[in-house]
Formats: C-alpha cells, sequence, structure tokens
C-alpha cells in the first residue's frame, strides 16, 4: 500500500488534516480538498487509488459527488468511502445508490478505516466494480434496483457499513425504524 495516493474531500480542514496524518503514518500519501467540485477536480488531476468522502460540502452534496464519478469510465470503479456525521439509514441507503463502496461514521474509527481501505484497494479486479456503477454508453443506461432494508440496528458512531455484499458474508443488517433524523446540532454543521 505504500506510496498509493488517497484522496480525502471534507469541508472541515481539521479533518483532514487528521486523516491525512493517519494516513501518511501508514505510507499512503495524501490529497485533500474541502468541496466537492474541487473533489472532482483533484480525482481527475491526481488519479488516486481511493476517495474518502464527506456528504455535507459547501457547494454539492457528497452523493453528487461520487454520482458524478462512478459515470465517468476512469473512475467508476474508484472506491469510495463515505465518513460522515450522517448516521441515518436513509443517508447510507442513498450512498450506497449514489456508488459509495464503504461508509464510515464520524468520529472516525481509524483501525475500521484501514480495514476498508485494505478491503477496496486489494479486491480482485473482477469485482471491483459496484452494482451502482453506469455503463459507459448512455444508451445503454439503466438504473440499478433500489435496495432493500434489512431490519436490524444500525452500526454505532465511528462504525463502518459496508456497502457492498462480501462475497460468503451475509449482507450487514440496518433498521430504517431505529435511524434518528439528522439535526443541525448532530452534524455541527448548518446549510442555509
Amino acid at each position: 500500500m505504500t506510496g498509493q495516493v488517497i484522496a480525502i474531500v471534507d469541508d472541515e480542514p481539521h479533518m483532514v488534516d487528521m486523516i491525512a496524518t493517519f494516513l501518511q503514518i501508514k505510507g499512503f500519501e495524501v490529497r485533500g480538498v474541502y468541496s466537492g467540485e474541487d473533489g472532482l477536480t483533484m480525482v481527475q488531476v491526481e488519479k488516486p487509488a481511493a476517495l474518502l468522502l464527506d456528504l455535507m460540502l459547501p457547494d454539492i452534496e457528497g452523493y453528487e459527488v461520487c454520482a458524478r464519478l462512478r459515470q465517468m469510465p476512469d473512475f467508476a470503479t474508484l472506491p469510495v468511502i463515505i465518513v460522515s456525521a450522517r448516521t441515518d439509514a436513509a443517508s447510507k441507503q442513498r450512498a450506497e445508490q449514489s456508488g459509495a463502496d464503504a461508509y464510515l461514521t464520524k468520529p472516525v474509527n481509524f483501525p475500521l478505516l484501514m480495514t476498508e481501505l485494505d478491503r477496496l484497494l486489494n479486491r480482485p479486479a473482477a469485482s471491483a466494480a459496484s452494482p451502482a456503477t453506469a455503463p459507459t454508453d448512455p444508451a445503454l443506461s439503466v438504473a440499478p434496483p433500489s435496495p432493500t432494508p434489512v431490519p436490524g440496528p444500525p452500526p454505532a458512531p465511528g462504525q463502518s457499513t459496508s456497502l457492498q455484499p462480501q462475497p460468503g458474508q451475509p449482507k450487514p443488517e440496518q433498521s430504517d425504524e431505529s435511524a434518528q433524523p439528522d439535526s443541525p446540532a448532530s452534524d455541527k454543521k448548518t446549510r442555509p
């Protein structure tokens, strides 16, 4: 893994710095920006091995960034890990629909982040394409089916939800009933 570039898109500079420091200690090169549009540009220029993406950005949401990347043939299979303060099942489902590969909640659980990066960076090329990957020919484009929520408790803050099923493993359980709607106080950010 040493020397691979990991891109971080988060509007909170301290979050970018904290994650970058951790990843640099682990041997990664890191590039960070603070907006969705800058993130799209950075990914196209730097061609990172993976992207860590916040959902709440000042210009466009992380969902939009992920969906746009999935429409670009060069980045349709780029590993994307959402790192967000949003803990509700609807946000996780929307992230999956936009093409994200995994979902981590803040505060970041760094051992779990490394587990997800290792899983995504070392997956076989044949399974690298996520179900939400768009075909390169727009005439062949078909919307992916909506995932069906599975009952069960959501992961605790700082835990991960792998959004793509793993070979030989059941899909993680989630519950819409136990999901808490986001509030500006819990996200520590508000949008006009």
